[in-house]
């Protein structure tokens, strides 16, 4: 009896949540009526904006049209969203369809980032990019991956592969292993290294989840990640294209 008891609470718990997420975090937190039903695009957008811990999570430039992009948003989601626009009165059961399609939108953003091979652009101009960099007396990211992150294994692997002109699949699949490796250290990231190549306001982001005491492992992830993508931009695909 007293198990009974037990899971029908655990239930009646579960039920407030998923009540509180829809009413309180979204419906009521982004005040969405209506009228912002009708005006879906910009809502969504407002919404993904704001319950994302990184940019990168909706796209970084158009959310709609990444959500359309990733297929987070099918046709038939869209058919309905635009024919709320035409609508005199919107139902309370077309509230609830809303509300219902923004939430799942919600849960899909957040990501945790790994590279994958196709990722990486040019590895051995990277690989030579970060030993050059490690040699630097002020303090930037290689010379911190050299001097508290890697291994002097690892490193020395680098420096065997920035020897190379042409890296091959082999070495290429190696190189990102490791560089994955490195990312899930959580002496990666050090701001005043990071702070050395660039401020700005996706580096203030970084370095504010970094400040949090009890950091998720999505969190942790998302520094690591971002970080690795500020300090060698130019050599990965933009990191919503990575792997998670």
């Amino acid at each position: 009896m007293k198990k009974v008891i037990l899971l029908i609470m655990m239930a009646s718990l579960v039920g407030c949540s998923a009540l509180r997420r829809n009413d309180v975090n979204i419906q009521e937190k982004y005040k969405i009526n209506t009228v912002a039903m009708k005006n879906w695009e910009e809502t969504f957008g407002k919404v993904m904006v704001g319950e994302s811990e990184l940019e990168d999570w909706y796209g970084a430039e158009n959310p709609i049209k990444f959500l359309a992009q990733t297929g987070k948003l099918d046709e038939k989601q869209v058919k309905f969203l635009d024919s709320l626009k035409t609508e005199k009165t919107i139902t309370e059961d077309q509230q609830e369809k809303f509300i219902s399609i923004l939430d799942k939108i919600v849960d899909k953003l957040p990501r945790e980032y790994f590279l994958k091979d196709e990722n990486l652009k040019d590895p051995s101009g990277l690989a030579k990019y970060m030993v050059t960099q490690s040699y630097i007396r002020l303090q930037n990211p290689s010379n911190h991956i050299k001097d508290k992150v890697a291994t002097q294994e690892e490193w020395n692997e680098i420096i065997a592969y920035s020897k190379q002109n042409d890296m091959s699949e082999k070495d290429t699949k190696n190189f990102r292993k490791l560089l994955n490796r490195f990312m899930k250290r959580s002496e990666f990231f050090d701001s005043r290294s990071w702070y050395t190549i660039e401020v700005s306001p996706r580096m203030i982001q970084v370095n504010n989840i970094y400040k949090k005491e009890d950091k998720t492992k999505l969190e942790k992830n998302n520094i690591n990640a971002k970080a690795m993508y500020i300090a060698y931009s130019e050599y990965f695909s933009k990191l919503d294209k990575w792997d998670d």
